[in-house]
């Protein structure tokens, strides 16, 4: 259970890192054009920032027993989220074809951490 945690928490933090170190490139598969410095900052900030944060928050977490339950359950909420946006957007504006495996690893990683919590849970 905790090394499938700690797995999704190195893809958050390598998606993040790619985000953070290849702004043009991740910015124009997301289809992005960064104009200005606010729109790279931003970029940076939430694109990089966001999943590094989480990546290490997980991976961090899963070292700590006290906090593993929780963090497994904040993290299943957030990929949900992540999950649920998704779908909302395919349905808003259309599917995008380049996202359709986005959306499988997001169902993947949210089916696995709310599996991780319950089982979790299940020992506490």
């Amino acid at each position: 259970m905790l090394m499938l945690y700690r797995a999704f928490g190195v893809l958050y933090l390598i998606s993040g890192i790619w985000c953070a170190t290849q702004i043009e490139i991740a910015a124009r598969f997301l289809g992005f054009t960064l104009a200005v410095p606010s729109g790279f900052a931003e970029f940076l900030s939430v694109y990089g920032g966001l999943q590094i944060g989480l990546g290490v928050a997980m991976l961090m977490s899963s070292f700590q027993p006290r906090y593993v339950e929780a963090s497994l359950y904040f993290s299943a909420i957030f990929s949900s989220s992540l999950t649920l946006f998704r779908l909302l957007s395919f349905a808003i504006y259309g599917v995008v074809d380049d996202f359709i495996i986005m959306l499988v690893i997001e169902i993947i990683i949210s089916i696995g951490l709310w599996w991780a919590w319950f089982k979790r849970k299940s020992l506490g």
